[in-house]
């Protein structure tokens, strides 16, 4: 018959298959444990409900319980990912949980787990952003551990057994609406401008590939980016399809840094927006200052993190709930940047 009295750490190295001393150095988060060794100790403690005495039980039901926030192989924060943590964290305090944020930086071949979901008890739940590979997932699932995805971040699509809760901004489908926009403008030589390398760029040239389909136009795609810098990606884009002598009379930019670099090489070669080209931009806020009046497609960050928070704690509270996905919709805001096409011979590129 089993006991029921509650379980000790003999029990705990007795499922693990490890010795007690192993046990007592993962329980205290020593760094000198082996990673398999530490996965199977920490599922052993999930499993047979452990806690360590009377008073430290009552210490961790005082704590708030905390929600963690990887981001994968990101260089920095941008305007993207401040919105994004903004989010996260105000949705977290309204519902009285932690936060703890960190970066987590590795190769392909090399993983090693973020810290602040590998310790035992320090996040209850962890959002995972940034660029996600399967074996940061593979990684989560072999401990099961609870994670929630920004789902436009994914190097790839999801392998089976790899499911979970995640939200996705419908970038793709701003970027469609925004070429149909453009098409009932009058144009047809509607280019895409954008960087290939990174993975949320490829979903708003798949959104542009899909009106330009759908229209029977023929896609004009730029998405070599040879700097770190997107306005200098933006400007050089231009120069090229200047020096080309292609046809262009709309631009649609993956980012408004990248709009801003074209506008600005546009304008040293003397093409003013809107009057020879109108261009549309990308912007991770709605309610932004009148200091850019591009026309973008725009996603709310802040939004997508509150979403993503929402989702972590609903996994924490209901732990054998199913998996949701949830879509933020991007808005088309129409600003000053785009004109009807005219049809004087000057106005081709």
């Amino acid at each position: 018959m089993r006991s029921s009295s509650p379980p000790t750490v003999k029990d705990i190295a007795a499922r693990a298959k490890v010795s007690v001393g192993t046990v007592s150095r993962v329980l205290n988060r020593h760094a000198d444990v082996d990673e398999r060794l530490r996965a199977r100790v920490e599922a052993a403690v999930r499993k047979l409900g452990y806690r360590r005495h009377t008073k430290a039980r009552h210490v961790a039901q005082a704590k708030p319980r905390v929600v963690g926030l990887v981001l994968c192989n990101d260089q920095g924060l941008g305007p993207a990912q401040s919105l994004l943590l903004l989010g996260v964290e105000e949705y977290c305090a309204q519902a009285g949980y932690g936060l703890l944020f960190a970066r987590h930086q590795f190769s392909a071949d090399s993983l090693s787990f973020p810290g602040i979901a590998g310790t035992w008890g320090l996040a209850d739940s962890v959002i995972v952003a940034g660029s996600i590979s399967q074996n940061v997932l593979a990684a989560f699932a072999e401990r099961g551990l609870h994670c929630v995805l920004l789902a436009n971040h994914l190097t790839e699509p999801l392998a089976s057994g790899l499911a979970g809760s995640s939200v996705q901004y419908d970038d793709e489908g701003g970027c469609y609406e925004a070429t149909r926009y453009l098409a009932q403008l009058g144009h047809t030589d509607i280019w895409y401008i954008g960087d290939a390398s990174r993975l949320w760029h490829k979903n708003r040239c798949n959104g542009y590939a899909r009106a330009m389909a759908e229209l029977g136009l023929e896609p004009h795609v730029h998405t070599i980016a040879l700097s770190d810098d997107e306005f200098e990606n933006g400007d050089a884009a231009i120069a090229y399809i200047l020096e080309q002598r292609w046809p262009a009379t709309a631009i649609l930019a993956a980012s408004d840094g990248l709009a801003l670099g074209a506008r600005e090489g546009l304008r040293q070669r003397r093409r003013e927006v809107p009057k020879d080209v109108s261009v549309i931009g990308f912007e991770y806020r709605i309610d932004r200052s009148r200091g850019s009046n591009f026309t973008s497609v725009s996603v709310d960050m802040a939004q997508v993190g509150r979403e993503l928070a929402r989702l972590a704690i609903a996994q924490i509270e209901s732990p054998s709930a199913e998996y949701r996905q949830v879509v933020v919709p991007a808005i088309f805001v129409k600003r000053s940047t785009c004109r009807p096409l005219r049809k004087e011979e000057h106005m081709l590129l």
